[in-house]
């Protein structure tokens, strides 16, 4: 039996034991400082991290009960006056028996009762903790939640600093789902997804997604008088354009009426269409991804020119903030811009001449780009992002052919692919310097010269993987003849000194050239030596050697090149998660000039007549 000086055992076995008899002492009222003391002095020693064939079960049901009592108000005032600091101050949360206990529990992988969770949220919310209420909230496993638990943690994001918006609608739409899918945290770009049920779901109807929608709606509308008073215009005026088509159409008279419905039906329709299009913009603008999908759903069949780049931005730019783990919700709005491609491509509303068109296709293609499918079928990226530019091709839409926005994402799917079997990485630099080859020949026709170093810089990137001499030559060749080669950046340089080193010669004067200090050559250029690896990455830290992870990008996102173009990001992206992939990257100091670049291009054009 329990005994008062009884020392509390140190294995999790007891642990049942131990809540038990917290309980009981608990419920006297005049033993809850006796209670305060037994637990005190189990959370201090008591290990939950053991077997020993305890009932999880019972476990949770006993700790559950305690957490609830802890939390009942006329219990947590004598807890809190007895746990008081020395100086009389009170405890800050995370030091309280409450959230000891919790933690403990939680850690040990144990799941509480619902209504136990959520009250320890509720406690924390009221003491002002609300990013630790937050958390704690997301301790509760995801298979456990029900509506209570979508509506509480909606509202948490919305209560953070700042809103945390994105988030709040993630929950949204994997509210009803019954099940869900989230990237391996071990390998998130190879290791095929964890699949998640979520049972508490089966019964939830689309009444009930629309309440949460509603409640989200309000909650947001009452944090956030800017968008309450954008939306609240919006929807007014959309209801007055339909009661007023409502009313016209109600006319009986078909003589010249007739005409003048039809005239003053299109005239609302189109302010209706430019309404609903300038609102997809203002929600894109206010993180209200969802939203701004609704209204393009409720257009139906009244869009007009400017519908399609903006739904498909909307689309991407909702698709890049969500979270790599988060599957479910990616794949959902990749499933959303297809359909907005297949809708708008090649239509009436979206002609290749049209200025927003390389827009609209940069935005797809970057979506297929980052495929979450990719994780299951690694030829998904390459596979969607090729149809797009063989329709291109087939269709002979050389003005989007040969434009960068168009490209730059084709690029980075090769690059993401470029890694593997040698064949592969082949075949990849190959594809890319096909486009490369057909968007030169249609300029040279057109007589027109618009480059981007970003693309040649990716390129150099793929000479490096694969060997290839002649496609090396060819770009060297360009930079030399159309190149800005008095200005090039020396991030385009590194691949070129590495390819040299690796390929062209051993032991020569020019091995790592671009790397050394070569004196009077060096000493008059007054360009200070910059950290930097292989590829063209700047680093600020010395000389590291290290390989290189598919999640490596984001432990350092610091890694960049010197190109100022925005094209050089994403395509520094795919190079660091595909084409460097395991790869040992070192990091040197760089002696950049103009004149050692023509030197070390020349060098290795010295076969080739000029």
């Amino acid at each position: 039996e329990d005994h008062e000086n009884t020392p509390v055992p140190l294995r999790r076995k007891n642990s049942v034991r131990v809540g038990k008899k917290v309980i009981s002492e608990l419920l006297e009222s005049d033993n809850v400082a006796h209670a305060v003391t037994i637990l005190q002095k189990a959370l201090d020693h008591l290990e939950m991290t053991q077997t020993d064939g305890e009932d999880e079960k019972e476990v949770s049901k006993v700790y559950s009960q305690i957490i609830r009592s802890l939390c009942d108000p006329n219990i947590a005032s004598i807890v809190n006056e007895m746990s008081k600091r020395k100086d009389g101050q009170a405890l800050d949360i995370q030091e309280s028996i409450l959230w000891r206990l919790f933690t403990k529990v939680v850690e040990s992988g144990y799941v509480l009762e619902r209504d136990a969770h959520l009250t320890v949220v509720n406690q924390l919310v009221e003491a002002e903790q609300k990013s630790l209420s937050l958390q704690a909230m997301y301790a509760l496993p995801r298979r456990e939640w029900d509506t209570l638990c979508y509506r509480i943690a909606v509202l948490l994001h919305l209560m953070q600093t700042p809103k945390q918006i994105q988030e709040a609608q993630g929950l949204l739409s994997d509210y009803g789902k019954l099940d869900l899918e989230i990237a391996n945290p071990i390998a998130p770009q190879d290791l095929p997804p964890i699949h998640m049920e979520m049972p508490s779901m089966k019964h939830v109807t689309e009444a009930d997604q629309f309440k949460l929608w509603m409640f989200y709606q309000a909650a947001l509308s009452n944090s956030d008088e800017e968008w309450r008073r954008t939306q609240e215009s919006y929807e007014t005026l959309r209801q007055h354009h339909l009661e007023t088509l409502e009313r016209k159409g109600s006319m009986k008279d078909w003589a010249m009426e007739h005409f003048f419905l039809e005239t003053e039906k299109q005239q609302i329709d189109r302010v209706s269409t430019d309404n609903d299009n300038t609102m997809i913009y203002v929600a894109l603008q206010k993180s209200q991804f969802e939203y701004g999908w609704q209204v393009y759903q409720a257009m139906e069949e009244a869009v007009n020119e400017s519908t399609p780049c903006i739904v498909m931005h909307l689309c991407w730019v909702a698709f890049r903030q969500i979270p790599i783990a988060d599957i479910t919700r990616r794949r959902e709005w990749e499933h959303r811009a297809w359909s907005v491609y297949s809708r708008f491509m090649c239509s009436e509303y979206l002609h290749p001449e049209q200025s927003e068109a390389p827009g609209f296709l940069h935005d797809i293609l970057s979506i297929a780009a980052n495929s979450p499918e990719s994780i299951v079928d690694k030829k998904a990226r390459y596979t969607k992002a090729m149809s797009v530019y063989q329709l291109l091709v087939r269709l002979h839409f050389h003005k989007l052919l040969c434009d960068d926005r168009v490209l730059e994402p084709i690029l980075c799917a090769l690059l993401y692919e470029c890694q593997g079997a040698p064949s592969h990485i082949m075949s990849m630099s190959n594809k890319a310097f096909e486009i490369w080859d057909r968007k030169m020949e249609i300029m040279r026709q057109d007589n027109v010269s618009v480059y981007s170093l970003s693309m040649v810089w990716a390129l150099l990137v793929f000479c490096l993987k694969s060997g290839n001499q002649h496609d090396f030559e060819k770009i060297l060749v360009f930079l030399l003849k159309e190149g800005p080669i008095q200005d090039l950046p020396s991030s385009v340089l590194a691949p070129i000194q590495a390819f040299h080193d690796t390929y062209a010669c051993e032991g020569c004067y020019f091995m790592n050239y671009m790397f050394k200090h070569i004196e009077f050559t060096d000493d008059n250029s007054g360009n200070q030596p910059v950290m930097m690896n292989q590829y063209g990455f700047l680093s600020d830290s010395t000389q590291t050697k290290h390989k290189r992870s598919s999640s490596d990008f984001l432990e350092h996102p610091m890694l960049r090149t010197n190109i100022q173009e925005v094209q050089a990001n994403s395509l520094g992206m795919a190079i660091l998660i595909g084409a460097s992939k395991g790869e040992e990257m070192l990091s040197k100091p760089m002696h950049y000039s103009t004149k050692k670049a023509k030197a070390i291009i020349r060098h290795c054009l010295k076969k080739k007549e000029m």
